[in-house]
């Protein structure tokens, strides 16, 4: 076997191309469930207010609760994931939301909703985590995992957009109780679907003592300057993603004179190009580019397109606009998570859920500093921050990549 043939199977934790295929599905399932599960609070946030005699207001301030425990999760999954492996940690997530959802449905009163809702999202963590892993497991190259990682993200987004459509029709028929109830449903069969796969993993242990070995003894930590450089440039991604989520549709609402309607259909015409985006270019791009140089092409033109779209007033300019930059934005998130990753050579929990916290962390800060800055100095000059941040997040790419070039052969 040749020197690069050992560092391609290096990377991998499953052992056959069967149970690489089987940690693929499953990963692929286990996201289309977590972007439906997602979705729900949106969609139940009024009958839920209404059922508790709460402002909505307050419901999704109590529902923002939880985002701090996807977090949490995030931040601890991989230390979990090293102690029972990937599939192990997706058979807890889905245990966790089967025993909440199915609480907050059969008992719903306001701390039970809290509490459950907390662990929900752990859940969700604990699945983003695994199946990132898991798909990066299944890379033999450097620049193959960011085009699955892609693949993976649209089936999240599939997800995310059936379930608001479902969800009102249940809640329509039945209650708000009931999409909960539904959750549950969807992972016993998600954890059935993982009992019965029986995906053979590798442990973290024996990938360490493998790379170990091949080192010569020689232990390195997964924390290293390029890793952490990247993590950054995931922070301030996903800030600026948020202010697309955040401040996009009460601009085009309130500042550009939009109805709520056609807002809606802005707002799925940019979702459908990111989902477009994903599968197109994750299937046939992200393959066959050097990766480094599409997350540089890719951010500076999402940059540019943001820093045109703040200054448009018409409706065709607009919906032309929201396509592009739907596209532009649809593969930098896999795209900047698979280079980080890259930059360790082999799958590692640690690193992966290092990674995802800080880019997660991004999703409290980018939301809370885009409400501040569009209070004090209106929404189109808040959104101008992404295309500076976006700029700071190619130059990062740029010094990992040369870090990068300077590092000796393995």
């Amino acid at each position: 076997m040749s020197h690069e043939t050992e560092n391609k199977e290096n990377r991998l934790i499953f052992s056959t191309r069967i149970d690489i295929r089987k940690a693929i599905l499953i990963t692929f399932i286990a996201f289309l469930f977590a972007g439906f599960q997602a979705a729900i609070y949106g969609m139940t946030t009024v009958p839920v207010s209404e059922f508790f005699g709460k402002d909505s207001s307050m419901i999704v301030f109590y529902d923002s609760f939880g985002m701090w425990g996807q977090i949490l999760a995030m931040a601890t999954g991989g230390m979990v994931i090293a102690k029972i492996k990937g599939k192990n940690t997706l058979m807890l997530a889905g245990l966790m939301m089967l025993v909440a959802s199915s609480l907050i449905a059969l008992f719903p009163v306001l701390p039970v909703y809290i509490s459950m809702s907390f662990i929900c999202n752990m859940a969700i963590g604990f699945v983003l985590v695994s199946c990132y892993y898991m798909t990066m497991g299944t890379v033999r190259e450097e620049g193959e995992g960011e085009g699955k990682l892609a693949i993976l993200n649209v089936f999240f987004s599939a997800g995310f957009m059936i379930s608001p459509i479902i969800n009102g029709f249940v809640i329509d028929a039945t209650s708000w109780r009931t999409v909960f109830g539904l959750i549950a449903g969807l992972f016993i069969i998600f954890v059935i679907m993982l009992l019965v796969m029986n995906i053979s993993e590798i442990s973290d242990k024996e990938v360490n003592a493998r790379n170990e070995e091949k080192q010569r003894g020689k232990k390195e930590s997964f924390m290293s300057l390029p890793l952490v450089l990247t993590a950054v440039a995931f922070f301030l991604f996903v800030y600026v993603e948020q202010i697309m989520n955040n401040l996009n549709q009460p601009r085009m609402q309130q500042d550009l004179g939009f109805n709520i309607k056609l807002v809606g259909a802005l707002v799925t015409t940019y979702a459908l190009s990111q989902m477009f985006g994903r599968l197109v270019f994750g299937k046939f791009l992200l393959p066959k580019v050097q990766t480094h140089k599409y997350i540089i092409t890719s951010s500076l033109l999402f940059g540019a397109f943001i820093l045109t779209f703040v200054k448009l007033t018409h409706l065709y300019p607009v919906i032309f606009f929201m396509v592009l930059l739907g596209l532009a934005n649809s593969c930098i998130y896999p795209a900047i998570l698979g280079y980080g990753l890259d930059q360790i050579g082999h799958a590692s929990p640690q690193a992966t859920s290092f990674i995802i916290t800080c880019g997660s962390i991004g999703i409290p800060v980018g939301t809370g500093m885009s409400g501040l800055l569009g209070v004090h100095f209106g929404r189109a000059n808040a959104m101008l921050v992404g295309p500076v941040l976006l700029v700071v997040v190619a130059l990062l790419i740029v010094v990992v990549r040369r870090m990068a070039a300077k590092q000796p052969a393995a």
